[in-house]
């Protein structure tokens, strides 16, 4: 069992290298559209593993009832937040911003191709 756990970890690190060194691959144009978005899915898978890992411990300490309102309450209230500050975000009807959300959400510099 060991060995497979080994096998795997090795073939999952040496995928995760080899799919990052493809990405020089690209030219750079569609890397400036993919990397930001891929990013932003990278943050989403992680925040979203942590938070479902954190759900069982919640419900060992308090009844379900309070804490699956609490859950629900807490994704209705970012997804609107996060509506709310795309939506405001940008004021130009071409704006690089709403194809992709992870510069906006990770603050990182959107360089304006048009300049």
């Amino acid at each position: 069992m060991l060995l497979w756990i080994i096998g795997f970890s090795l073939l999952g690190s040496v995928g995760a290298v080899a799919s990052a060194a493809l990405m020089l691959l690209f030219p750079d144009g569609i890397r400036r559209t993919l990397v930001p978005c891929l990013v932003s899915y990278a943050t989403g898978t992680l925040l979203g593993a942590a938070f479902l890992g954190m759900i069982p411990a919640g419900l060992e300490q308090a009844p379900a009832a309070p804490v699956m309102a609490m859950v629900l309450a807490g994704m209705v209230l970012f997804f609107v937040l996060e509506k709310w500050v795309l939506w405001r975000h940008c004021h130009d009807s071409e704006c690089e911003v709403h194809g992709c959300a992870g510069p906006l959400i990770l603050s990182l510099p959107i360089r304006n191709s048009r300049a």
